[in-house]
């Protein structure tokens, strides 16, 4: 099954597993979530919280299971090479913290160390944690996981993608000129799970209904890093 899913992520850059993830798994994640203190999460100007940026640093427990479980192990058959964690991001979208996402590639990836290499590039510091944009070549051995711990309807903010926008890095100006028709609605249920290159171009609109959303997004790469370089 995960074969057929890496020749249409290479091709059209995502996929949806409709089969849910375990039980347990959920569960455990669910755990780990509701641990979370206040001050994990960034917060709108209002004050209501909507995210964990660097979950895997932040939340006790979280990193055990991104690096031995089963989502590690579906980024690895899929990539169909050994994988290591890039990153983690929780996403708690509420009637209080409901915003619409423009169309966008993930560009930077946190990272530890520094190399001269133009390449590597866009070197930035994010609250203390160092982030890069790595090459084309690295950005094609990455794999999204997008666990959706809640329902998450075409009213309800899923995600919109463009299918084939993966190949290559796209300018600003490129990705604001894509026209509307090549947007994708992709609903998704509680406990299914959205794979996707980094590069895809995706988007949100702000839910229109009441309800909550928490999406778990976890990066996982399978490229070697040049010396000098390590994954958070």
């Amino acid at each position: 099954m995960y074969s057929i899913f890496s020749a249409e992520i290479k091709q059209d850059g995502f996929q949806i597993c409709r089969e849910p993830l375990p039980q347990d798994t959920l569960a455990q994640f669910e755990a780990v979530i509701d641990s979370a203190r206040e001050d994990s999460y960034r917060q709108r100007r209002s004050g209501t919280r909507y995210a964990i940026r660097n979950a895997h640093l932040v939340l006790p427990g979280l990193r055990s299971l991104l690096e031995e479980g089963v989502l590690k192990q579906l980024a690895g058959d899929v990539l169909q090479q050994p994988v290591s964690l890039v990153s983690a991001t929780l996403f708690d979208k509420r009637p209080g913290a409901n915003w619409f996402v423009p169309p966008h590639q993930d560009l930077q990836v946190p990272i530890q160390g520094r190399i001269e290499d133009e390449d590597w590039k866009n070197w930035s510091l994010k609250a203390e944690q160092q982030y890069v944009e790595p090459p084309l070549n690295v950005f094609q051995q990455m794999l999204a996981v997008r666990v959706h711990l809640d329902e998450c309807p075409g009213e309800n903010g899923a995600l919109e993608v463009v299918p084939r926008s993966h190949r290559r890095r796209l300018t600003e100006d490129e990705v604001a000129l894509i026209p509307e028709q090549e947007f994708q609605l992709c609903p998704v249920d509680a406990g299914e799970v959205l794979l996707m290159n980094p590069l895809l171009v995706h988007r949100s609109r702000s839910s229109r209904l009441p309800l909550r959303r928490r999406v778990l997004h976890v990066v996982y790469c399978a490229a070697v890093l040049s010396e000098g370089l390590a994954w958070t």
